[in-house]
């Protein structure tokens, strides 16, 4: 089957769904998709797991195309390895974002999500993209797509959200293209740590691309695991 993806449709103007694979029947599935391309949608997902080879095989077979090759990575709050020597004027210059702030983020995060999916899928415009990531900051600072959003003004800033059960999410994290390497990452990870740890949660999570080694290698340094991996297939109809 095909589930429409709400968000996604009302923001893009498009019917774009997601293909839950219930079974791996190559009949079943190029049924599901004839009746999502009847019902008007534009656009649809399938995630797997990586080692679900099989189901690769199929999608490929059905003209999907390979958009994105995730790693989630976690940690227990409790083990996260904080920088016992970060600056605490630098530290306490961390602010929690504003609306007011919105511009600002906007300008930091430019450019700065060039491997996500949305930039290297031909269905959709790198306009699209950047207002894409636009609307999800915002939408995060006003506290409808995210929890807490800490940022250092003009430098970089964490998303931080609470999943379900004892887990918390980091969504985003972005650092001003010039500054990296220079702490800013490690001093926003330990305080969204610090906000979940104080908000009664266990564990966090984070996901990255594949092709993002800078990324994985930042969170393996700082204490993270890498705990699972997934592939995400894209068809136009």
């Amino acid at each position: 089957m095909v589930k429409k993806l709400p968000w996604d449709s009302i923001f893009f103007n498009k019917q774009i769904g997601e293909l839950i694979i219930t079974s791996y029947s190559l009949s079943g599935i190029k049924h599901a998709i004839e009746k999502a391309k009847a019902d008007g949608f534009k656009y649809i997902i399938c995630k797997s797991k990586l080692q679900k080879t099989s189901l690769i095989h199929i999608l490929e077979s059905l003209h999907f195309y390979l958009v994105d090759i995730g790693i989630t990575l976690e940690i227990e709050t409790g083990r996260f390895l904080f920088n016992k020597h970060a600056l605490a004027p630098a530290r306490q210059s961390i602010k929690i974002a504003v609306e007011k702030d919105i511009p600002e983020l906007n300008k930091v995060a430019r450019s700065l999500f060039i491997d996500s999916r949305f930039y290297n899928d031909p269905f959709f415009s790198k306009k699209e993209a950047d207002s894409l990531y636009q609307a999800w900051i915002e939408n995060s600072v006003k506290g409808i797509a995210a929890d807490r959003v800490f940022w250092l003004p003009r430098k970089g800033f964490v998303i931080c959200k609470k999943s379900d059960g004892n887990k918390g999410k980091i969504v985003l994290i972005g650092i001003r293209k010039g500054l990296r390497n220079k702490g800013i990452g490690t001093l926003l990870l330990e305080e969204a740590i610090t906000w979940f740890k104080n908000e009664g949660l266990t564990a966090v999570t984070v996901r990255t691309q594949w092709r993002n080694v800078n990324a994985m290698n930042f969170y393996l340094k700082s204490g993270f695991f890498i705990k699972e991996s997934d592939i995400v297939f894209a068809r136009i109809l």
